[in-house]
């Protein structure tokens, strides 16, 4: 108990003798190579049977109970679109592009975030709610109708400034650290660390009682590892390996299609095949710290392949459910949290839920949304890099990102994650 106790006390040190520098993210060369046999992609061509009239998968239609779930999700997709629309401007504001071409989101010093709320309403929070500063948020966004406002303690700046310095100190001690970022409803900086740790589960609980201390709040939780939805890696891979294709369209290079960046053996250049037939190449990938190519930016978990004539060939803006990608909105960026998505890939046809954090850091991987969970089916192995959509103001269906993993306690999922679309926009268009 007295070496917790040490541990707790010299944490907190160093949190407060620590420099409030933000956080910057490297870029490092990834130069493992592996031999793969090839690289099954199942939906790339579409082979499910739809039904003629309504144009959905017949497996959604012949399913009571994933039917009701399904045209559920697309009413609540509709109803918060000119919110998420709205949000969408917001961020646009924010956006400044790195060396690389890359995208960066740089807040103003009053922002602390900004959510959608019960009744399908954009709530932004600021810090400040003079009535110069909320007409200045006012002229950034169209829909005022559904928006509002509220104000916080703490900016999305001061947050993520002493939030990243209390993950740096915690780093140095031997506690397990799972995922980290603003939480923006609650207005604190939220650190998750492993449930099944008995270090970290002991400073979980003498925290609690010191955390008031701290001129930030910041608040601990126990969770379970982020299990990333791989394939099995290696020479074994073959027809029967299953990640999934989040969105075919335009490359850097002509036509293209986005996935998952952590499938085994994933480098630049890399063939990727289909059915034993080749369709491309790997053209830029993310993995947290871990690259290939010129991907331009930090963040996410991605990658971009680049389409040979074969794969062009089997482009398509269709998605498994039998609805279709359409267009991107004049101004968007990340959902919001409160957003309803919903994902569709290889081994599991359709599941959603609502983000409940973004900008979260779970290991290497950084910028990513965490969803809690909802409706009858969950993703599973397999659906890696399968499609991520919202809705859209216009009654259609914005491509929102790619799947990541999930993190589960027991048989439960806690909540899955994804990379939303807009930290690999600067590289790729998707198929409308």
């Amino acid at each position: 108990m007295k070496k917790k106790c040490l541990a707790l006390l010299l944490v907190l040190a160093m949190v407060f003798g620590t420099s409030m520098a933000m956080f910057a993210n490297g870029y490092n060369s990834y130069s493992d190579t592996y031999e793969i046999e090839y690289i099954d992609f199942y939906d790339l061509y579409i082979v499910d049977f739809f039904d003629e009239h309504t144009g959905l998968n017949v497996e959604i239609l012949n399913d009571p109970e994933m039917l009701e779930w399904f045209l559920y999700s697309r009413e609540i997709m509709r109803l918060q679109a000119c919110a998420v629309e709205a949000y969408n401007l917001l961020m646009s504001e924010f956006i400044v592009y790195n060396r690389y071409g890359g995208i960066e989101l740089i807040y103003r010093d009053d922002y602390a975030g900004a959510f959608i709320d019960d009744n399908h309403n954009l709530i932004i929070q600021l810090t400040n709610l003079d009535r110069s500063m909320v007409d200045l948020y006012k002229s950034l966004v169209e829909y005022s109708d559904v928006v509002s406002f509220t104000e916080v303690e703490f900016s999305f700046n001061e947050l993520n400034e002493f939030g990243r310095t209390f993950v740096d100190a915690l780093s140095e001690s031997d506690l397990q650290v799972v995922s980290h970022g603003i939480s923006t409803i609650s207005n604190s900086f939220r650190i998750s660390l492993y449930y099944a740790d008995a270090e970290s589960v002991s400073f979980k609980n003498n925290f609690d009682s010191m955390s008031r201390a701290l001129p930030v709040p910041i608040i601990i939780d126990l969770s379970p590892q982020m299990e990333l939805d791989m394939l099995e890696g290696g020479s074994e891979i073959t027809a029967y390996s299953a990640f999934s294709v989040g969105a075919t369209g335009v490359g850097p290079m002509g036509n293209a299609l986005v996935t998952t960046g952590h499938f085994n053996g994933i480098r630049f250049a890399l063939p990727v095949r289909r059915n034993g037939v080749t369709i491309g190449t790997v053209y830029a990938f993310r993995h947290g710290h871990l690259w290939g190519g010129i991907p331009g930016t930090a963040h996410g978990d991605w990658a971009i392949i680049q389409l040979n004539a074969t794969g062009a060939n089997m482009m398509t803006s269709r998605l498994r459910t039998g609805e279709h990608l359409g267009p991107m909105p004049n101004s968007w960026g990340i959902s919001p949290v409160g957003t309803f998505v919903t994902g569709t890939g290889a081994s599991t046809l359709s599941w959603g839920g609502w983000v409940a954090h973004i900008n979260q850091n779970f290991g290497v991987v950084t910028g990513v949304s965490y969803v809690t969970p909802s409706g009858p089916s969950l993703p599973t192995s397999g659906d890696s890099g399968g499609t991520i959509v919202s809705g859209s103001a216009g009654g259609g269906l914005i491509f929102d990102g790619v799947h990541l993993g999930r993190a589960s306690r027991g048989s439960t999922i806690v909540y899955w994650a994804y990379t939303p679309f807009f930290w690999f926009s600067h590289l790729f268009t998707p198929r409308v």
